[in-house]
């Protein structure tokens, strides 16, 4: 009875301390957030300090110091030239609402007076579909303006990067101390274990990431020439969002074009046929030549583990979350076919 007693306790106490622990983690996000974002940018430049310090043969203070400095002036052209661009083309969108929602609007009388060319439809149902298809563009103007307004701020509010850059700086210089220490740790009988996880985490992690970065900005840089050259409004935010969300994989090249898709219904923007097209040609030279050059076998994953691993990760942790999902679900992979074939 006593040990049973004891059981009992002890379950209850790792159910509470789990609870307090999803507790503090939810307390603690934004912090958590800026760690992770942190770290994903050591990922980015470690390789790069390690090659001034084994090629070059730069003492690791000053590896980290150049490697540093280099990111800090990519940020700056990033926010001296892109941003003011990305800004203009969101003013211009919310300046050109009325415009388009004219347009809509002569569309929407079109189909309009096409459901009251059909004899077939009841009279009842007509007038609700055409009084709804009316309605439309008074619904869309105050949702288009808010998102137009959600998105310059997205773009202006900087505070958080000024953050990212300190813990940046620290993790970059004691990235390697930090995971020695993390071996040391252990009982020598798991340390080995323990450096072949962290060699996982590393692999799919870091060349997933970096491949990553370099695949998106290469989708949105065609995506965007590619949209100038058929005469596509807002072509440079419109790349900007295919690199973007190129980063979600299988999902992410679909939720780019419908903004693009979208406006080719208006008479004044090219065709829908050409501006699908566009977006057709640019996915297939991401997936047939991008993708296994910069990808390679980083993250060795089934289609179906990939899509149900970025809608746990979106549900859990938002955008952040889904981008670490699939390099997460790689590494868990890894992991079990370690411990797997360890026990055979």
């Amino acid at each position: 009875m006593e040990t049973e007693n004891k059981r009992i306790i002890n379950i209850i106490f790792i159910i509470l301390a789990i609870v307090g622990l999803i507790w503090f983690l939810v307390k603690i996000r934004w912090v958590l957030e800026l760690i992770v974002a942190s770290l994903l940018i050591v990922y980015i430049l470690s390789p790069f300090t390690a090659y001034l310090e084994k090629k070059q043969r730069f003492s690791h203070a000053l590896a980290v110091a150049v490697a540093f400095s280099i990111f800090l002036l990519v940020i700056v052209l990033i926010i001296s030239l892109f941003i003011p661009l990305i800004e203009a083309e969101l003013r211009a969108i919310v300046e050109d609402i009325p415009a388009h929602l004219k347009q809509l609007q002569q569309i929407l009388q079109e189909v309009s007076d096409f459901i009251r060319s059909l004899e077939m439809i009841d009279l009842d149902v007509e007038e609700e579909i055409i009084g709804t298809l009316n309605q439309l563009p008074q619904n869309l103007e105050p949702i288009l303006a808010e998102v137009a307004n959600i998105s310059l701020v997205v773009f202006t509010r900087l505070v958080n990067i000024f953050f990212i850059l300190f813990i940046v700086l620290y993790l970059l210089y004691d990235f390697e101390s930090i995971k020695n220490a993390f071996v040391n740790l252990m009982p020598p009988r798991y340390k080995q274990e323990a450096r072949d996880i962290i060699g996982f985490i590393d692999h799919n992690f870091g060349n997933y990431i970096r491949g990553n970065i370099i695949r998106c900005t290469l989708v949105g840089i065609l995506t965007g020439i590619a949209l100038f050259i058929i005469g596509m409004p807002y072509s440079f935010l419109l790349g900007v969002l295919a690199g973007m969300l190129n980063i979600i994989l299988y999902i992410g090249p679909f939720l780019a074009a419908v903004p693009a898709i979208l406006m080719s219904i208006s008479p004044t923007t090219p065709s829908f046929l050409s501006t699908v097209m566009v977006y057709i040609i640019v996915q297939a030279l991401d997936g047939t030549v991008l993708s296994p050059i910069l990808l390679g076998r980083a993250v060795k994953l089934k289609p179906i583990t990939v899509i149900v691993a970025l809608l746990v990760g979106g549900q859990l942790g938002g955008f952040m979350g889904m981008i670490l999902s699939v390099p997460l679900a790689g590494t868990i992979k890894n992991i079990v076919y370690y411990y797997r074939e360890k026990k055979v």
